[in-house]
């Protein structure tokens, strides 16, 4: 028989054992979900607009279940909401995050590109832009065919396989180029291609009419790249429709210190559908969007050496249409004025300064303007008196024109040491106005893994070192989802804490924030998650929640 005691010890035993069984259990959960102390979801909509407020207050009780603990959104929001959304966030333990810093207010105030001595020529009240070495596009209607060759272009994808010459479908004249089955090429290409004679530093407009049926993966690009096509000359893209009827579209480039590129159009990754292309044409011009401020100067030069000056000799330039996130316009007139000295037939060199646009309509703010750190002050002051924010997200993220204009060249100071310092102010002005908020910017421009590189877009230099502008107090929003937190050591070693900004409109089950998770296991300073969605997409906060954190059970507000 077993003895009282022995049978106490084995009661013991079996107790002892179903501890470690717990145990294991909840280490094992808390390997999978660990623990986060932010837990945010991301709201990229127009708030000033009262109805989008009250869109995104609805989402609280389900993000508050999810377990989410604080809301990011764009300090603009509906004043008459104010109260409102401060009550929710209280009821439902959510955090405000305010989005400050996203760029100038001013149109001005984007980066500038300088156009150096273009040529304007006098005649009765004007001075008239004159291309001094005009860029021609051979065969740009398409006209000159034979077959399904288009003569004039150095470079043909797949004649008659999927570029053909369409003698029905056309925009004008009697024949276009059109690209079919664009998946037939091993490598999804289609392209046709010439090299063009440019004029260093000068702005150039390039038109061009498309229509679309049934495009599947295709995205149209026209572009110009430097001769060796190792570099990028143009950086504007356009969207087409799957299907689409003939549109025109307007691109627009500055030949920086280029005298030649090669011209290509047609698509780079595509599938199935047709593309037409006509009427193709490239021209020098002047004026367009042009910036007026300090940091952007506008002088006027006769090549006769005669003194000349804004005001007495000539009217103001100024671009009356100036839209910087609009690449192409009627340019503004250079106009004389009635008491001139310059003579009919005075020949003029222009300086200015002009906006350029990275993809459909990005353009950047000039890190050295004083004026937008003044802008970005008094969005700070009016986040804290409208909804007092816990935080304040900077929007220093893909800054693709930098260190072009004259302010900042002044400054003698590479891209990375301008962005370093720039950041380094906006950050003070929030600490001068809230020192108890807390401080976080997105990672890209401060990652030597991301964008903290050397030839960024028209980033002029290098953007190494752009993180030294950071400190301790400023948190890193890590958004680089092809490394999935293998960048995160670097900010780790900087010493910064790290929120892990994942989905981005394709985590649906959170298989991809929990591959994040697994590979920053041993870094320290990773201490959240954020739910990130730009396209308006809320399907998924219930799994994604899930695989992050856990969702409510695991770490309960």
């Amino acid at each position: 028989m077993v003895s009282a005691m022995e049978r106490n010890w084995r009661a013991r035993g079996r107790i002892a054992l179903m501890g470690l069984l717990v145990f294991g259990l909840i280490c094992t959960a808390h390997a999978a979900a660990p623990h986060l102390e932010k837990r945010w979801l991301f709201v990229w909509r127009d708030l000033s607009d009262p109805n989008e407020m009250d869109r995104m207050i609805a989402r609280f009780p389900q993000a508050a279940a999810d377990g989410y603990n604080g809301v990011v959104f764009s300090y603009k929001i509906a004043p008459e909401k104010a109260a409102k959304l401060q009550q929710a966030a209280k009821q439902y333990h959510l955090d405000l995050i305010a989005i400050v810093m996203g760029g100038a207010h001013n149109r001005n105030d984007v980066e500038g590109v300088l156009v150096r001595d273009a040529l304007f020529v006098a005649h009765g009240q004007m001075a008239v832009f004159v291309p001094d070495n005009p860029t021609e596009v051979r065969n740009g209607d398409f006209e000159n065919v034979s077959g399904n060759h288009f003569q004039g272009w150095s470079f043909q994808d797949d004649e008659g396989v999927t570029t053909f010459a369409d003698h029905e479908i056309v925009h004008g004249g009697k024949t276009s180029l059109r690209m079919e089955n664009i998946g037939r090429n091993e490598g999804h290409h289609c392209r046709i291609l010439q090299p063009i004679q440019l004029q260093p530093h000068r702005q150039y407009h390039i038109s061009v009419w498309v229509k679309t049926e049934g495009l599947v993966a295709v995205e149209p690009e026209v572009k110009v790249l430097a001769s060796d096509a190792n570099a990028s000359i143009s950086f504007q893209t356009f969207h087409c429709d799957a299907t689409q009827d003939w549109k025109r579209y307007d691109l627009c480039f500055n030949s920086f210190d280029y005298r030649e590129g090669l011209l290509y159009l047609g698509s780079w990754l595509g599938t199935t559908g047709k593309l037409w292309w006509d009427d193709l044409r490239i021209e020098e011009m002047g004026l367009v969007n042009v910036l007026r401020r300090p940091g952007c100067p506008v002088t006027v030069r006769p090549e006769n050496g005669q003194a000349c000056e804004e005001g007495r000799d000539y009217e103001p330039i100024v671009d009356p249409l100036l839209h910087p996130w609009l690449a192409w316009h009627q340019p503004p007139p250079l106009k004389l004025t009635p008491g001139t000295r310059l003579q009919d037939g005075a020949r003029l060199r222009v300086n200015y300064y002009h906006s350029i646009i990275v993809y459909e309509d990005r353009v950047t703010s000039c890190v050295s303007e004083p004026r937008i750190l003044e802008d970005w002050r008094q969005e700070v002051k009016q986040a804290d008196e409208l909804f007092h924010p816990a935080a304040y997200f900077m929007s220093h993220d893909e800054m693709r024109v930098m260190n072009q204009c004259a302010l900042c060249q002044s400054r003698h100071l590479t891209p990375g040491e301008l962005l370093a310092a720039n950041v380094h102010q906006a950050a003070q002005i929030i600490r001068d106005l809230r020192p108890d908020a807390e401080i976080w910017v997105w990672s890209d421009m401060f990652d030597p893994m991301h964008n903290a590189v050397d030839h960024y877009y028209a980033v002029n230099g290098t953007l190494a070192g752009s993180w030294k502008g950071l400190d301790k107090g400023i948190g890193i929003v890590n958004w680089n989802g092809g490394l999935k937190g293998k960048n995160c050591k670097f900010f780790a070693d900087l010493g910064l804490r790290q929120i892990l900004s994942g989905y981005y409109d394709s985590d649906e089950d959170g298989s991809g924030i929990a591959q994040w998770q697994q590979n920053t296991a041993e870094v320290p300073g990773v201490i959240g998650a954020m739910y990130t969605t730009w396209q308006d997409q809320y399907g998924a906060l219930d799994a994604w929640a899930a695989k992050a954190w856990g969702g409510k059970k695991a770490n309960p507000p």
